[in-house]
């Protein structure tokens, strides 16, 4: 986690006149001392002296604090794991039933036209997009540079909740590295790489930006209204993609 995102910020070795020097670290309690690195936490309602931007820490008690709270490593295959449990209960249930979908659910449909991924740390010149909007921080990063970046849509798991695998979308590049405008630091990828075109022929149609939860246009690549083909890269396609991606209309 880049502690820079949260706003917070390490100090240079402080000085014998620094207005911090004899304050206590809000999270060890021990005084601050000339030569220390701190960081200043934004104050909440707090009873404990304050600077003018927050309450001191020292810099070591901040990043042993956030390596606390971030979990473990994320389990080999948690996230194929997870899609196979869900298209599994999915295929028993839709051997009692009526409707006779391409997939019996949208794991079904990852897990078939979809792979894992590896993640990387962002690219030169890719700013982090809005929390919580990987979808759209995803799609519009690829339509505004085709030539550099593919849309990708399935599951992964984000490092500071371990062992939840979330619906996520994300980017890759010409090395098939993940390339995540949303997440600081996510694992465990696995998706499907969608082509320029039916991205943004789905986005005209639809107020959402996912492809694959789609129940606007009633789940078309799940049941099969929208063939697989015209909508998903295999690997071959992928590089192709990126040697002449799509003209913007």
């Amino acid at each position: 986690m880049n502690l820079r995102t949260l706003g917070l910020r390490k100090s240079s070795p402080l000085r014998a006149d620094h207005p911090g020097i004899g304050q206590r670290c809000v999270l060890c309690k021990r005084a601050i001392r000339a030569g220390d690195r701190t960081g200043l936490v934004p104050p909440l309602d707090s009873e404990e002296p304050a600077l003018a931007d927050g309450l001191i820490c020292h810099w070591t008690c901040i990043e042993g604090g956030l390596s606390r709270l971030r979990q473990g490593e994320t389990a080999a295959g948690t996230t194929r794991q997870f899609l196979e449990s869900w298209a599994d209960a999915f295929s028993r249930q839709a051997v009692a039933g009526e409707r006779c979908d391409a997939y019996t659910s949208e794991a079904d449909f990852i897990l078939k036209n979809g792979r894992s991924f590896e993640y990387a740390a962002l690219p030169h010149g890719v700013r982090m997009g809005r929390p919580r909007e990987c979808f759209h921080n995803a799609a519009t990063l690829a339509l505004r540079k085709p030539d550099l970046y593919v849309y990708v849509e399935g599951y992964a798991v984000n490092r500071w909740v371990a062992m939840h695998t979330v619906a996520h979308a994300w980017c890759i590049g010409s090395d098939k590295f993940v390339v995540d405008p949303t997440w600081d630091e996510g694992a465990e990828y696995f998706g499907v790489p969608f082509r320029h075109d039916y991205l943004r022929r789905v986005l005209k149609a639809r107020r959402d930006y996912r492809l694959i939860d789609n129940p606007e246009m009633d789940f078309p690549l799940v049941t099969g209204a929208h063939r697989v083909h015209e909508a998903v890269l295999d690997w071959r396609d992928c590089d192709e993609q990126f040697m002449y991606p799509a003209v913007p209309d």
